[in-house]
């Protein structure tokens, strides 16, 4: 019993959190990223990229299931960041909305019908005709 929960403890790293905590607090706003563990990424790799183009990077760990490396980076820089990342292919799983790109979509796509309110108006229309 006393050894499971020894090992427990030793797997579970709370030194790391705490740092990238208090190193948050002195960096001002962040932004944080998830990425795929399971790809040719690592942690240093993650890190040389963004340090080499002037990206500060702190609190780069694993999350809890060893699924995903996990890491933060100014905000005023996130948008850099995310550039870099997609360039070199990196598989982000999670990034702030504020430095996602996302396309505006032209008024054309704007006035395409809705295809599920297509079928409820003639549902609709069908169920007034009887």
């Amino acid at each position: 019993m006393l050894d499971e929960l020894l090992d427990l403890g030793c797997n579970f790293d709370w030194i790391t959190p705490t740092f990238a905590f208090i190193q948050d607090w002195l960096n001002g706003p962040t932004a944080d990223f998830g990425i795929s563990a399971f790809g040719i990424w690592g942690r240093d790799d993650i890190r040389k990229l963004l340090t080499k183009h002037g990206i500060k990077v702190w609190g780069i760990m694993y999350n809890v299931s060893g699924d995903m490396i996990m890491f933060t980076v100014r905000k005023a820089q996130g948008k850099w960041a995310y550039y870099l990342l997609q360039r070199e292919g990196v598989p982000i799983l999670y990034a702030p909305t504020e430095v996602v790109y996302i396309p505006k979509t032209s008024s054309k796509d704007t006035d395409l019908p809705n295809p599920i309110e297509a079928v409820f108006n003639f549902l609709d229309k069908l169920e007034n005709s009887f």
